[in-house]
């Protein structure tokens, strides 16, 4: 997991979700108060975000306000076994955290 600190408290899911959206394209799909582990997407978590490539590509966000700024807490939400080993995917892992942590819209909002 990979944490991006945004230098302000008031950092929402929608706001998040529209640069996320804005950065990426039409080829990963973003999607609100959701997330995802190796089987399942679940939907209702307030502070999360699922972004998804394709079936194995796919990253969780998890939003945690603080006082004076906000930790946004970026995961592979996808993993899976091929002969014996754990391969994570994580390449979508680092393009959202860099769209996150160059993010002048979020830390200027």
């Amino acid at each position: 997991m990979s944490t991006v600190t945004i230098p302000r408290s008031n950092v929402t899911v929608e706001e998040v979700s529209g640069v996320l959206r804005d950065e990426l394209g039409s080829h990963c799909k973003v999607t609100p108060f959701a997330a995802s582990n190796l089987h399942h997407e679940t939907s209702g978590y307030a502070g999360s975000i699922l972004v998804k490539r394709n079936w194995l590509e796919r990253a969780n966000i998890r939003i945690l306000p603080g006082a004076s700024s906000t930790e946004i807490d970026v995961s592979a939400a996808s993993a899976f076994t091929l002969g014996g080993f754990l391969i994570n995917r994580i390449g979508i892992t680092r393009k959202v955290h860099r769209v996150l942590e160059h993010s002048a819209e979020l830390a200027a909002s």
